[in-house]
């Protein structure tokens, strides 16, 4: 067959693709075999899957490749058809086979039988069969290495399932059908203000009086008739709006769920893992999964990939028993390693749990004083939640052997790295005799991020939530100068405290209010903190976050900026560059406090107890000085006696009413400038044309007015 580059390239990388997920299930299937190898169902679905990749690899010349799994499927033939028992030797042989046609998949060599690679391969599935003798030199082989946590082919290529695909088909036709119909909705609405523009048009150009009346009388009459029709169509438009966006939104999760994977992508070749380092370890391990059909980004399983191998990897090498020790302990000899997987909306959780002997903190004791970590009696002292952060140091190792597993100080520290780089958390449990837990939270994915807007000063900026340990309110108590700096009491931790405006290029002041109190963000990456004065929260948004466009690049301190709702592009801060910063800082910081001005003062004039109160309870909330009077005469009395910035009066009353109260106030040269503002339930136009004409600044009516306005009119009125 002739065929273009091209159309050799994708062959090839459908061939690619094809085989590994053959040799996903392989995986899967000898291990089953190994338990059961009289499982006929079994036997016969690993050959078909061996005689599939020796087809493929012909049919796009992989004569190499082929010879492999020619070699694999002589072997699974005569146990198939009952010539031969299928005997360890065999299986560690198949074992072995798929390892190798895994490495010459991913290396992509296999081409030919004369490559080494193949040689090596063939003699080293020949001598784990105990074919050996017809084998030269089959001793002196040496296998490929298998590769367990580097990236497969196909590594920006995601399967996304029919069923997702098909569901977001369906939005483009449902959105065109609501922008049909709302045009024609449009065209309508045009067509009935084209009519009233017309007919305002036609009154203004009567110059008789009387015609231009009538003319304008026939207007009112029909907009009124097609009132009714408006309405019902401008509902029917918001009602459209209102399914739009919402049908957006689910295009929007629909397509950012396209990059989605089940946690099973990585885990599928686990099992496979925990058998090889058992073996190694001499111990006998089961593997349990919880939640593996789990969607998580594609880009976070990549780098969430080693991190559990060396997890498992420890909890087998560190944590499972031997089987005699095990069974000694009055535990079942075969140890249990558990990765269970659940989700929220932003996060998901992966644990890694054993049921072995857990962290042996005497032997960590030990290790940190030998290392010279601290001395004898400060690691006696040591908590046990910071001897188990020693795990996580690198070159950090108690094993007392060095292998290809343990002993080498790598492992944990990785893990941490990862997690710090994922922007997410982990914590760990230890059950002394019982177990160990290690517990990593992470993005669900990295596409979409969810932010805090903040506001600091004229700098305004976004947080992503995932850097954000919590906002807290400080009192001018909870600040302390540690060394010439600034920084916040939080729980009993002292930690920096820096305007957020400061990271902007703004003062290092930080000014407590009139409250005394001011508002932070606590910023944390990895295992520090540090607190960021800002003036205002501004809400959560989902957000893409981009990289910042030419010429600006990369800038220090700035992870990408995302488009809020509004439209408006905000800058997302690095919590990292944050955190160092915050340590860093060498200036020792200010701190100031507004001092209180001297109190306005009002007078509430209303007879009804109740109404009175409240009025009163709201103003001095305010920070006014408050005076009350049950009746006009009585604030008659008071308005004389003493002087107020505002005047706020009831109209119905005994004695002197409000309207009264309001025109001698008014009248009196030397009252006349005073803010006087009348609430009253007397509601009808009229009664409030004359609460104005008698002079009143302002007329409000119970019941139609809020807390917040009756302030702002009145921090206007005496302004």
């Amino acid at each position: 067959m002739d065929a273009t580059p091209a159309e050799l390239a994708e062959l090839k990388s459908v061939f690619k693709a094809e085989c590994e997920e053959h040799l996903t299930a392989l995986d899967s299937l000898l291990l089953k075999l190994e338990q059961s190898p009289e499982n006929a169902l079994v036997l016969q679905e690993t050959f078909r899957r061996v005689h599939s990749v020796k087809g493929a690899a012909r049919m796009v010349g992989y004569a190499g490749l082929e010879s492999v799994a020619h070699a694999m499927e002589t072997m699974l033939a005569g146990s198939r058809d009952g010539r031969q028992k299928l005997t360890g030797p065999l299986i560690a042989a198949l074992f072995e086979g798929a390892d190798a046609m895994g490495d010459l998949i991913r290396t992509d060599t296999g081409r030919s039988d004369s490559e080494q690679r193949v040689r090596n391969a063939l003699e080293r599935i020949l001598l784990l069969s105990g074919d050996a003798h017809d084998v030269a030199q089959a001793g002196t082989t040496t296998p490929a290495p298998r590769i367990e946590a580097g990236p497969g082919f196909g590594q920006d290529v995601v399967r996304v399932s029919t069923q997702k695909v098909d569901s977001l088909l369906a939005y483009p036709g449902e959105l065109m059908r609501e922008l049909a119909s709302e045009e024609r909705e449009f065209k309508e609405l045009s067509g009935m203000l084209e009519e009233l523009f017309e007919a305002a048009d036609h009154v203004r150009s009567h110059a008789d009086e009387h015609r231009r009346q009538a003319a304008l009388e026939r207007m009112l009459s029909a907009t009124v008739k097609r009132r009714d029709h408006l309405s019902v169509l401008l509902t029917q438009m918001a009602e459209r709006n209102l399914r739009r966006s919402r049908a957006l939104e689910e295009l929007r999760f629909g397509l950012s769920g396209l990059g989605m994977l089940p946690v099973q992508t990585i885990l599928s070749g686990m099992p496979r893992l925990v058998r090889d380092t058992a073996l190694e370890q001499g111990k006998r391990v089961e593997l349990r999964v919880v939640g593996a059909e789990v969607e998580i980004g594609k880009s976070v399983l990549d780098k969430l990939m080693e991190p559990l191998i060396q997890l498992v990897k420890n909890a087998i090498a560190h944590g499972i028993e031997t089987p005699e020790r095990r069974m000694a302990r009055g535990k079942n000899p075969v140890g249990t390693v558990t990765i269970s997987v659940s989700t929220g909306t932003a996060s998901a959780t992966i644990a890694v749990q054993d049921d072995g002997e857990g962290i042996d903190l005497a032997r960590i004791r030990e290790t940190v004083v030998a290392e010279g970590y601290a001395g004898d009696a400060e690691a006696a002292a040591m908590s046990e939640h910071r001897l188990i952060g020693y795990l996580f140091k690198a070159g950090f190792s108690t094993s007392e052997r060095t292998d290809a597993i343990a002993g080498r100080g790598v492992g944990l520290d990785i893990v941490a790295e990862r997690i710090n780089q994922l922007r997410g958390s982990y914590r760990v449990e230890n059950h002394a005799g019982h177990g160990f837990g290690f517990f990593l939270t992470v993005p669900v994915n990295l596409l979409w991020s969810s932010v805090l807007a903040v506001r600091a000063g004229t700098y305004a900026a976004c947080l992503r939530l995932a850097d954000i340990r919590e906002a807290t309110v400080l009192r001018s108590s909870d600040v302390v100068h540690i060394d010439n700096h600034l920084c916040a009491t939080v729980r009993g931790e002292a930690i920096p405290l820096l305007p957020l405006a400061f990271i902007g290029g703004g003062d290092a002041e930080i000014t407590f209010g009139l409250g005394g109190e001011i508002t932070a963000v606590i910023v944390e990456y990895g295992d520090r903190r540090a607190a960021f004065v800002i003036d205002s929260l501004d809400g959560v948004s989902e957000v893409i976050v981009k990289a910042l466009p030419k010429p600006l690049g990369t800038l220090p301190g700035i992870a990408g900026y995302s488009v809020l709702a509004s439209g408006d592009p905000v800058c997302v801060l690095d919590g990292q560059f944050l955190i160092e910063a915050a340590h860093e800082y060498s200036g020792a910081g200010r701190v100031r406090h507004v001092q209180p001005a001297s109190k306005r003062s009002l007078l509430i004039v209303e007879d009804s107890m109740t109404t009175r109160t409240l009025l009163r309870n709201i103003m001095i909330g305010a920070g006014y000085d408050v005076e009350t009077a049950v009746d006009g005469a009585d604030g008659w009395s008071k308005v004389q006696q003493h002087s107020f910035d505002c005047v706020v009066s009831d109209i119905e009353m005994p004695n002197m009413n409000g309207w009264d109260l309001c025109a001698r106030v008014k009248r009196e040269t030397r009252l006349a400038d005073t803010p006087f503002v009348l609430i009253t339930s007397l509601s009808k136009d009229e009664e409030r044309r004359r609460g104005l004409e008698l002079g009143a600044d302002a007329y409000m009516v119970k019941g139609l007015f809020n807390e917040q306005e009756l302030l702002d009119t009145i921090e206007r009125l005496i302004a």
